[in-house]
């Protein structure tokens, strides 16, 4: 019991911001290696760069980089955290990303790495954290491109965006789901669950629509018994006011937008047996997230064989279905400007 104490205060100090991002803020620049793609990332006022710290997300990669770029993302910038497959090779051979590398341990310098990746590389600018294995996505993404949802943050003033991860999964068991290159993922993957999504109002800032929630539970605990947090500030502008990853997924000094947006979250990947196994074997994402891991691999032990689409399960259509089942929200003023804005082709909006 003391044992437990001791390394759940641990755990707790680890976070606190003078440990991540004073000491270890100073430190991680010197443990962070160039390895390809531009030094430095030009961009233009409404372009986003997508930052992500990776390890092994070489099954996503293809679709990862295949969605963003569809909806208007030019450049990437990612840093490799020990990655034993082909991530660092896939990565290396795309123009558009700037690949870094470090060996620092992931519990430790979590949120470091992805602070330092959005002061070093997006200063002044929109900056996209999104993992390996998610995609973002927003409301009216059929009809207009990422640039555009800029315009309509800068022109009103805002300077970050709330998301709701939400986990989406197949028709097959975990262990037979493998990713199919080429096809994508949402075609593979297409349910997912909201039957068991818990909500409380957002009190890590002041939300300008009080529809937006955070959001806890899903699938995860309808199956594994874990409460999820599942609501992050993924979207942010570096204006030199807002300081991001406080809290593990939230803001300081944000103006938070009067809408929400996803991220779709694919897991649930063959491979994800031998994630659980190895992450509570050698415990690397640290000791406040142990019991989560434990819990997914018991529930795996437990069901062989398991199959997360249960009758509550739907099938996603677009985004916007998001806005009408409640997951998401929206304001007036938002869903206005949508209907104003003509279904035109990416290309046009661009």
């Amino acid at each position: 019991m003391f044992l437990d104490s001791l390394r759940s205060l641990f755990g707790r100090v680890n976070k606190i911001d003078a440990i991540q991002f004073g000491l270890r803020g100073l430190l991680l620049p010197f443990r962070v290696r160039h390895l390809s793609g531009p030094a430095d990332v030009h961009s233009e006022p409404r372009d986003v760069t997508i930052i992500s710290v990776l390890r092994n997300g070489e099954p996503w990669l293809e679709s990862f980089l295949a969605h963003h770029r569809a909806m208007g993302v030019k450049h990437f910038v990612i840093l490799d955290n020990g990655s034993s497959d082909r991530s660092i090779e896939v990565l290396a051979s795309q123009v558009d990303v700037t690949l870094l590398a470090s060996s620092v341990p992931y519990h430790a310098y979590e949120n470091t790495m992805k602070r330092y990746l959005a002061d070093t590389y997006c200063r002044d600018r929109w900056c996209l954290c999104v993992d390996v294995d998610e995609q973002f996505d927003f409301p009216g993404s059929t009809k207009l491109c990422l640039p555009a949802l800029i315009d309509y943050l800068d022109g009103r003033g805002f300077n970050a965006v709330i998301t709701q991860m939400l986990d989406m999964f197949s028709d097959r068991s975990i262990s037979k789901a493998s990713i199919q290159r080429g096809i994508d993922l949402r075609l593979q993957y297409p349910f997912y669950d909201v039957s068991t999504i818990d909500k409380s109002p957002y009190t890590f800032g002041e939300v300008s629509n009080p529809a937006i929630m955070t959001h806890y539970g899903g699938i995860r605990k309808k199956v594994f018994g874990t409460n999820n947090g599942l609501t992050k500030v993924s979207l942010f502008r570096m204006d030199g006011k807002i300081k991001p990853f406080v809290a593990w997924h939230h803001a300081v000094n944000a103006r938070l937008a009067d809408f929400s947006c996803v991220l779709l979250h694919f897991p649930f990947i063959d491979s994800f047996y031998a994630k659980v196994a190895e992450a509570v074997t050698s415990g690397r994402y640290g000791y406040l997230t142990s019991d989560e891991y434990s819990g997914y691999w018991a529930g795996l032990q437990r069901l062989p064989g398991l199959c997360l689409k249960f009758e509550s399960a739907r099938m996603l259509s677009t985004v916007d279905e998001l806005l009408e089942n409640g997951f998401l929200a929206a304001s007036n003023d938002y869903r206005s400007w949508l209907v104003k804005n003509t279904p035109a082709s990416r290309e046009q909006v661009q």
